[in-house]
């Protein structure tokens, strides 16, 4: 066995979904103000719902990812650059 360890990094970009979701919201707005007979208010109600719930959940996966801590970095960048040495000398 080793100590190695795998670093993954995933760069998320969730500005597309949230760029729909606000489209879609102000779509809504747009016909809950002009009370447009375009569907009932039931069923304006529901796309609120879950257009809310959609907002909701990409913000609780995104609290849910790790943060990158800047002091653990530099130590994982020294501790690589000490493998590499230690690993160089014993050759």
């Amino acid at each position: 066995m080793t100590n190695d360890a795998w670093t993954v990094i995933v760069n998320l970009d969730f500005s597309t979904y949230e760029q729909t979701i606000a489209k879609l919201g102000d779509d809504l707005f747009y016909i809950q103000k002009f009370k447009t007979p375009l569907a009932p208010v039931h069923e304006l109600n529901h796309i609120e719902y879950v257009l809310q719930k959609l907002e909701d959940e990409i913000s609780a996966f995104r609290e849910m990812l790790p943060r990158l801590d800047k002091r653990r970095a530099v130590l994982s960048a020294v501790d690589c650059v000490l493998k590499w040495f230690f690993v160089r000398l014993h050759c």
